[in-house]
């Protein structure tokens, strides 16, 4: 999904705030990264008659950061969370895993530990992939791996487009810019724009930055009229509700 030609938002441009929200597209939110990052259902079928289906409780770890792992995880029912912890203790959120989403593959593949924290949220359902038996079924099914090639390099797409964000030097742009991100996976439409179902404290996370100035960002986009906060979500407003 392209991002705002106009990027940031302050208060002398008002302007930009209709081609900013015409390119998140609320009718195409949850198709462009859940059925792009999400396996076909042919290879999901075909996972499953190799792997074993296991279920985890809100807050349990499945897999730590550093741990070395020979399976790759199939998101089946629920959320993961997916995050890094500094070494002075400050957890930076990096997305949350959707159901149809493969993860660990680059892990399993080079024979390496896993780069992040992976956390149920609430009840899940992984199934897990043993590497003997991806690599068996890669092997007699070339349409399974090409998949999840597909997979890995819009991994490697996304990994570069937050790098980017992260980098920009405007605290404004990179709070917008991670509405943008978290917005194309896990947000809902409503009657007035679209729903990310975020916290203030995980944005803040994800956009490395206090909770304090991210909270000071949002409600000076709410004043421009280009979001509306509740509890623990954020509305991105259409261009014809102020």
């Amino acid at each position: 999904m392209p991002l705002p030609t106009h990027r940031p938002f302050n208060s002398k441009q008002r302007t930009v705030r209709q081609p900013a929200y015409k390119a998140l597209d609320a009718d195409v939110f949850t198709k462009v990264w859940a059925e792009n990052a999400a396996l076909t259902a042919r290879s999901a079928k075909a996972l499953h008659s190799v792997g074993v289906l296991r279920q985890w409780v809100e807050g349990q770890v499945v897999l730590s950061r550093g741990q070395a792992t020979s399976t790759a995880l199939l998101l089946v029912k629920g959320r993961l969370r997916v995050s890094v912890t500094t070494p002075e203790g400050e957890e930076h959120l990096l997305r949350w895993m959707l159901p149809g989403e493969i993860s660990g593959l680059s892990s399993v593949f080079a024979e390496t530990t896993y780069p992040a924290d992976l956390v149920a949220v609430g009840t899940t359902q992984v199934l897990h992939i043993e590497r003997i038996r991806l690599i068996d079924l890669i092997n007699r099914d070339p349409a399974v791996a090409v998949d999840l090639l597909r997979i890995l390099g819009l991994r490697i797409n996304h990994l570069l487009d937050t790098l980017a964000d992260q980098s920009m030097h405007s605290l404004e742009q990179r709070v917008w810019a991670t509405l943008e991100r978290i917005a194309k996976f896990n947000s809902v439409t409503v009657p007035d724009g679209v729903m990310l179902r975020v916290s203030q404290s995980d944005l803040a996370q994800a956009a490395s930055a206090s909770r304090q100035r991210v909270n000071q960002q949002l409600r000076h986009f709410q004043e421009q009229g280009l979001i509306r906060l509740g509890y623990r979500s954020i509305v991105l407003l259409g261009p014809n509700n102020p």
